[in-house]
């Protein structure tokens, strides 16, 4: 991480920073918790609950400078999935700036509230009408929750998603349980699949799971890390192997060995449609277990 230059204290064990490259930072160490927070994209960056292995994973190449989004962590995909429309791909709120709204600390627990300023949306999105927030709860586990109602006069279509990276120690001895018999989407190949058994790791994969699934368990060396959704009716998983490894920016060649995404979403058909004064929120909690 670069260095840093300014800060600003906003509460016990709650700093504002602008690290060396300008890009902005809310740094969490607190005696349950250490985390870090991106400003622009609202991206969670780090997660390491006291006594525990990190919870998220963030490419070692990673600049964290400004204007490019961060490659790891938990970026928020809104208020589209992947290239389900038009403009940059998976949305606008993984590279605008938020505003931070408040920060509450107590003894067991830090909770941080940002918004999306509405000027962000009416330089992309200027025919919608949106508020949306995302709450952290960092804790010895972590929940994050992005909140979006539609506040304009007609109905509005939602896809979204909290595409978390989790650490691994080898993508090849790995193994999520938790969707067994569960139909999914192979973006790779454009076939409905049913999955059979734990997922597995021997190639790019690239999925979309369907249904309310409920808890996903990723278990690696004898140790589990749990990511369990609400507000999502799909689950996406993905690594991008060797081949795709070489192509994405911020990402080591061998990166996929040590990382895969669960993420929680409203994707594919999972898409919402929030009709005017309709509040929908999507949430993942992911903990570990040794």
């Amino acid at each position: 991480m670069p260095s840093r230059q300014e800060t600003q204290q906003l509460a016990a064990g709650v700093t504002r920073l602008r690290n060396s490259n300008g890009r902005e930072f809310i740094e969490v160490a607190h005696p349950r918790v250490s985390a870090r927070i991106a400003l622009e994209g609202g991206h969670l960056v780090s997660c390491l609950p006291a006594g525990q292995k990190p919870l998220l994973w963030l490419s070692p190449q990673e600049p964290e400078v400004p204007g490019k989004p961060l490659r790891g962590g938990v970026p928020l995909c809104w208020p589209w999935f992947g290239n389900e429309r038009s403009g940059p791909a998976h949305g606008i709120a993984r590279t605008g700036l938020w505003e931070l709204e408040s920060v509450v600390v107590t003894d067991e627990a830090v909770q941080i509230n940002l918004e999306l300023p509405q000027s962000e949306m009416a330089i992309h999105i200027p025919d919608e009408h949106w508020k949306l927030g995302v709450q952290f709860i960092l804790a010895s586990d972590l929940q994050v929750t992005l909140t979006s109602t539609n506040t304009g006069s007609k109905a509005q279509i939602l896809g979204q998603a909290l595409h978390a990276y989790l650490p691994v120690s080898d993508i090849t001895q790995v193994e999520i349980k938790g969707l067994d018999q569960a139909s999914y989407l192979d973006q790779l190949t454009g076939k409905e699949e049913v999955q059979l058994g734990p997922v597995r790791f021997s190639q790019e994969v690239d999925r979309i799971y369907h249904g309310a699934i409920g808890a996903v368990q990723l278990e690696d060396a004898g140790e589990t890390i749990t990511v369990a959704g609400s507000g999502s009716g799909s689950t996406v998983i993905w690594n991008p192997w060797v081949k795709k490894s070489r192509r994405l920016g911020h990402f080591p060649e061998d990166g996929y060995r040590e990382m895969l995404c669960i993420e929680t979403a409203n994707a594919g058909h999972d898409r919402r449609v929030l009709d005017p004064g309709e509040t929908h929120s999507l949430s993942t909690r992911i903990s570990h277990h040794v």
